[in-house]
């Protein structure tokens, strides 16, 4: 059996790329695969590409790419560790590995881009909405960043990026609707000219944050199944902590190779809220309006970070509680709403109706009954009350 070495992440061989591949399956399904002789892939071949993977990042260290890193960090099938109930290795299960893959690529890329120009701030090119809505030059260079790697891996998915959409909610709403239109025809070859898989893009969300030099904004990537328009992969990648939060539907939410989960706050007064609100004179009414009824309650404190995918991404690793805010749009909230769910919240609108790829009324928890319906009348007074002006 021949021994290799893989060479720097930039410029990896042919080979390399091949096992580079199948680590990064191998570190998804490790844990989840039995030693049957019958699966696709041989506990042999799984064992044999793991020793080496192990291997190579013991010996290059930090220079070994994160996927990689994980992989090793994966215990191996004769270390004695319990496996669950086996999968079958189906090609939408390959298919959602290349996927997670890719958006996680393409999120360390966009990532560089904003830690290189916007750890001291970056100009504003433009305002949307109002003076409260930026825009800088470099949230349209991340999102073509991130269509250019999608085009060439997946050039039949559909993508719906921010920076594609007109400023205001009926934009949004009308550009999510169109993203989801059932596919009508075939090719020649039979395949769909669309594909199956709808990528929804915030390149840089919590744009206030990064153009006032705030490390408190990130990239937001969720894929979503067109048929049934479910979020089934997500990756928020904060770029200033390098942390990589990511989830595949049914699998768990993951923070780098570390399974993450909500936390078990199970009173009111224990939780940490997290908040925000739109550039607009309804949404700030709703953030001053829900804040008060919530410290009536109270709960422990009220954070407002700038950024729905950071908190989003902190629901799901048990770092705030939970996150309310009205108004918000698919590519706010894909990638979040997968994550809180598997990392074992919920996510609803305000009348306790399950995430859709469709709302914008966000109410993540960490699941509590108790809670979660405390705060779901926190946010149904001020709505109410607002409709009722």
């Amino acid at each position: 059996e021949s021994s290799f070495t893989f060479s720097h992440p930039s410029s990896p061989t042919k080979k390399e790329e091949t096992i580079m591949s199948f680590a990064s399956s191998l570190c998804t399904f490790l844990p989840f695969t039995s030693s049957r002789s019958d699966k696709r892939v041989s506990s042999l071949k799984r064992s044999s590409v793991h020793h080496r993977v192990r291997k190579s990042c013991n010996k290059n260290g930090n220079s070994c790419s994160p996927i990689l890193r994980a992989v090793a960090a994966v215990p191996n099938d004769d270390e004695g560790q319990n496996r669950v109930e086996e999968n079958e290795w189906t090609s939408t299960t390959f298919q959602l590995d290349r996927i997670l893959e890719v958006a996680i690529k393409a999120a360390n890329e966009g990532g560089y881009i904003m830690r290189k120009f916007g750890s001291e701030g970056a100009d504003i090119v433009k305002t949307k909405v109002n003076t409260r809505d930026l825009l800088t030059q470099y949230d349209k260079e991340v999102q073509d960043i991130i269509c250019s790697k999608i085009k060439s891996n997946f050039p039949n998915h559909r993508i719906l990026g921010e920076e594609d959409v007109a400023p205001g909610a009926d934009a949004a709403i009308k550009a999510t609707k169109d993203a989801f239109i059932p596919k009508q025809s075939k090719n020649d070859d039979g395949e769909d000219p669309n594909g199956d898989y709808v990528w929804v893009i915030d390149p840089i969300d919590g744009t206030t944050n990064f153009v006032s030099g705030m490390p408190l904004s990130a990239i937001s990537i969720g894929v979503c199944s067109l048929e049934t328009k479910e979020v089934v992969v997500a990756v928020i990648y904060d770029p200033f902590r390098r942390e990589t939060f990511h989830a595949i539907k049914g699998r768990g939410a993951f923070m780098d190779e570390r399974k993450i989960s909500v936390d078990n706050c199970s009173k009111i007064d224990d939780c940490l809220v997290a908040t925000g609100y739109a550039p607009t004179e309804e949404s700030s009414r709703f953030l001053l309006e829900t804040t008060t009824n919530l410290t009536k309650y109270p709960v422990r404190s009220i954070r407002m970070l700038g950024s729905a995918a950071i908190m989003l991404a902190w629901v799901a690793c048990g770092r705030v509680s939970c996150y309310i805010e009205e108004s918000l749009n698919a590519w706010d909230t894909a990638a979040g709403a997968l994550l809180v769910a598997e990392a074992g919240g919920v996510f609803t609108d305000f009348s306790g109706k399950e995430y859709d790829i469709f709302t914008r009324e966000t109410l993540a928890s960490s699941g509590n009954t108790e809670v979660h319906k405390l705060l779901l009348d926190a946010a149904g007074t001020t709505t109410t009350a607002s409709a009722q002006r």
